[in-house]
């Protein structure tokens, strides 16, 4: 079959570590790396956050493994991305996680409100604002990060006037998180974010922030944040939005039997975390404090799997995992979800892991071969096959830390595990599906460059 020029070069690359796929035709290789870095639907960069896959390698499955209509589940859905490309394709896409932020951005993408809608409720806003003092109602760590004469009193109204639970107001909170804080353009006034100048991938430590704005005299520009806010959501409905609507839900991944019947799920795609690594409250205190969620709480929730009492170090201590109990007790963390995920998949269902390789100064560590090697014997599912999937390293978020501060994953081990009967994949020469993809979307025009520490 004739292929793109663009996608011929990339197989070539693709060739250097799977050389296979210059012969074969087989659907076990990466072949959703052929597509464009950041394709995908412009929705997908509402927010930041830390460990999400790419687009295309979700939509890789769902196309190859389930039909318009089925349920495609991620139990740790992060910013939503399974579940997205799950709408997108006809299926219904739900996702699960412990942390509202995720689950806030779940639902806002996967069961969006119209444009119109969206828009006329910033307007409503605007109209019933009348500009007061910030005094108490913000905490010295966010007036810090914004004009007190424009910016902050505006966020107050919205923080203060805005239901989570409400569709509309759930995808205006979770489009404002987006801009809440981040780099200013070489003309502040081109900006797209709320804040003084900083990362948009995480957030800083407060006592940080300060003493770099200091040091740097950063300015707290008065932007106007309901016009940055219409702004933002003209953006994110660029490519339109899904006809079939998802569910994002605030819930642990070992409680999905809870929200869903057995044997009702046709696919699992997911990338657990790694337990103690991420503090993904810690990492999102700005965006935790407008959705009025504690950083504490969040974290806590996200380390109190089933009363494991995992104790969270810091990020370059606990990326080997070298500690054989805190292993001992990831392992039974993962063999809970997978029984979790087994009693939910139809019997010719399929359930997608990745998890990263794990480097240290010390050694590597294979870590989704061991842990599958440790557990398999315990989990109702059978290994179909692993792909190996290079990255590259040089646009991990976790390189903000440097180069001493652990290595970013080299390899992701992208497991595959049946129900009980294997599944046909849809396209019986996988450059079909990737030249159907590509024609079908494009590389978002807004990309989150990553951002380093300053």
């Amino acid at each position: 079959m004739a292929i793109d020029l663009s996608v011929a070069r990339r197989l070539d690359a693709l060739a250097t570590t799977h050389p296979s796929v210059l012969t074969t035709t087989r659907w076990d290789a990466p072949w959703w790396k052929l597509l464009p870095k950041r394709w995908g639907n412009v929705m997908h960069a509402m927010c930041s956050y830390m460990g999400m896959f790419p687009a295309s390698l979700p939509r890789y499955f769902i196309e190859q493994f389930s039909a318009p209509g089925d349920i495609v589940v991620d139990p740790f859905a992060g910013r939503g991305t399974t579940p997205l490309e799950a709408c997108l394709a006809g299926r219904v896409g739900i996702g699960f996680d412990l942390n509202p932020l995720a689950s806030l951005l779940t639902r806002a993408k996967t069961d969006p409100p119209s444009l119109s809608d969206a828009l006329e409720r910033v307007r409503e806003m605007e109209r019933t604002y009348v500009r007061s003092g910030v005094s108490d109602r913000a905490p010295p760590e966010i007036a810090m990060l914004y004009d007190g004469r424009r910016t902050m009193p505006q966020l107050l109204h919205m923080r203060e006037t805005l239901d989570l639970h409400e569709r509309t107001d759930a995808m205006l909170l979770a489009s404002l998180t987006g801009i809440l804080h981040g780099n200013h353009a070489r003309d502040p006034r081109k900006s797209r974010c709320l804040s003084i100048s900083m990362p948009n991938t995480f957030s800083m430590a407060p006592g940080y922030i300060r003493r770099f704005a200091r040091a740097k005299k950063l300015r707290k520009y008065p932007f106007d944040a309901f016009e940055r806010l219409r702004s933002r959501l003209e953006h994110l409905y660029t490519d339109g939005i899904t006809d079939v609507r998802g569910r994002g839900v605030q819930s642990d991944a070992l409680d999905i039997s809870r929200h869903l019947a057995p044997g009702s799920v046709k696919l699992v795609v997911t990338s657990p975390p790694y337990l103690n690594v991420v503090r993904y409250g810690k990492f999102n205190w700005i965006r935790l404090w407008l959705l009025g969620e504690s950083v504490d709480r969040v974290d806590g929730s996200l380390k109190g799997h089933l009363d494991l009492s995992l104790q969270v170090e810091k990020t370059d201590r606990q990326l080997g995992l070298s500690d054989r109990l805190n292993y001992r007790r990831y392992c039974e963390f993962l063999r809970l979800s997978l029984v979790e995920c087994a009693r939910v998949l139809r019997d010719d269902g399929l359930c997608v892991v990745t998890i990263g390789d794990v480097e240290t100064n010390q050694h590597d560590r294979r870590l989704g071969l061991e842990v599958w090697n440790d557990i398999a014997a315990d989990v109702p599912l059978t290994h179909v096959t692993t792909i190996d999937d290079w990255i590259d390293t040089s646009i991990k978020v976790s390189r903000i830390w440097g180069e001493t501060k652990g290595r970013a994953t080299k390899v992701d081990r992208v497991l595959v595990l049946r129900k009980k009967s294997m599944p046909s994949p849809n396209f019986a020469d996988p450059r079909a599906l990737v030249e159907r993809l590509r024609a079908l979307d494009a590389a978002p025009p807004d990309i989150d460059v990553e951002d380093t520490a300053a």
